[in-house]
């Protein structure tokens, strides 16, 4: 009997769909996509476990199923049997590799379109010479690589050209975006009994060392030790290394100057009573959302030279630029904030403008529909 049920647009997570953090930002991608394609696609999306759903999905026009996409190889036979029952037309990935042996096996079961985008942090090395050469030769093969590769910001982008070696012209940006919508503002000195005559420099992100935890701690003990100390530090953010990090602020003398309350909430309403952030993060995938929220709010942003994290900030002009692996650089860049209130305002009004302009979540979103309907299917 012929079958008349519509082909199948998939969409894949890596995580439970409870998981939260910065999984929001994939969530309204996907919820856009389903709103694209339905009508002439059935539009799934699949987690490898699902507890709550986000809100922003049940509303969308797709289909919400357990079905374990986070890896290939032995859940092969599995994800295969699943695009072969809902005859998955459109696959799009979330940070998968740019080419892999079962994109074949995917296409000789129907799949006419695989789309990855790589939302993974860091910096590569581009190779070089023979592994160059292998890469591109791997590439060549039918049918292994993506169809269209997206990058969560312009450094993606080029890092997928440079380092993972596929075509310009199959790789694009879509440059991470926030929701410009902003909460009435709270006090972050009366939420966490800081003084009123403290300057607030915040940090919102997860506890771990790679956000660069540590590091902030031993630029602020450096700047202390220069004879600046009208400020208070409040680091937004649960995680592994939350416990160490309090431990290592106390053995460093900082703990009258330094909060610590994990994951907390109203964050943007929070930010906006603060004076500057500092985001000392070892690599990110250009820039964090959490710069873009504390541009958003009005504040100029202290970050490294890191090409990894400093794509969204212009030096001297949203913000300030340290050598990434000094401490005095670091503390230089902080003091010049607190010690200079018309420009730290000046640098927080254009970071805002600067967000505005070029970082919403709505220009997100065009440039990922416009991406899908010249470059992969027209509904």
């Amino acid at each position: 009997m012929r079958q008349t049920h519509k082909p199948g647009f998939l969409m894949t997570a890596n995580w439970d769909s409870g998981v939260g953090y910065a999984w929001w930002l994939m969530e309204s991608y996907w919820a856009v996509l389903a709103g694209v394609y339905d009508g002439r696609y059935s539009c799934y999306l699949a987690f490898p476990t699902i507890s709550a759903i986000p809100e922003n999905l049940t509303q969308a026009p797709v289909k919400i199923v357990r079905e374990d996409f986070s890896s290939f190889d032995a859940k092969l036979l599995r994800q295969t049997l699943f695009v072969i029952k809902h005859r998955i037309k459109v696959i799009y990935f979330s940070d998968k590799p740019v080419r892999h042996w079962s994109y074949i096996l995917f296409r000789l079961v129907g799949v006419r379109k695989i789309v990855v985008h790589d939302h993974t942090p860091g910096m590569r090395t581009p190779p070089s010479g023979i592994k160059k050469f292998l890469k591109r030769l791997l590439l060549s093969i039918p049918g292994i690589k993506a169809d269209v590769c997206i990058g969560a910001t312009n450094f993606v982008r080029k890092r997928l050209v440079d380092v993972a070696c596929v075509p310009a012209d199959r790789c694009f940006a879509v440059p991470n975006g926030v929701s410009t919508d902003l909460p009435h503002q709270e006090s972050v000195h009366q939420r966490f009994n800081i003084p009123e005559d403290r300057k607030v420099i915040v940090t919102a992100a997860r506890a771990n060392r790679y956000k660069g935890g540590f590091f902030a701690l031993e630029v602020l003990a450096e700047l202390s030790k220069n004879g600046c100390d009208n400020w208070h530090y409040v680091y937004m953010g649960d995680g592994p290394d939350l416990a160490e990090l309090i431990q290592h602020a106390e053995e460093l003398g900082l703990g009258a100057q330094v909060t610590f309350p994990g994951r907390v909430n109203n964050v943007l309403g929070l930010l906006q009573t603060c004076h500057l952030a500092f985001h000392p993060s070892s690599g990110e995938v250009g820039y964090s959302l959490s710069i873009l929220e504390y541009m958003l709010c009005g504040l100029p942003v202290v970050v490294p030279d890191n090409p990894s994290v400093c794509g969204a900030t212009k030096d001297g002009f949203t913000g300030l630029i340290y050598n990434e692996v000094s401490f005095e650089s670091a503390a230089g860049a902080l003091k010049k904030c607190l010690q200079d209130e018309a420009d730290t305002k000046r640098m927080g009004q254009l970071a805002k403008k600067t967000v505005l302009d070029e970082f919403s979540l709505s220009r997100s979103h065009d440039q990922l529909r416009s991406i899908f309907l010249n470059f992969v299917q027209r509904p």
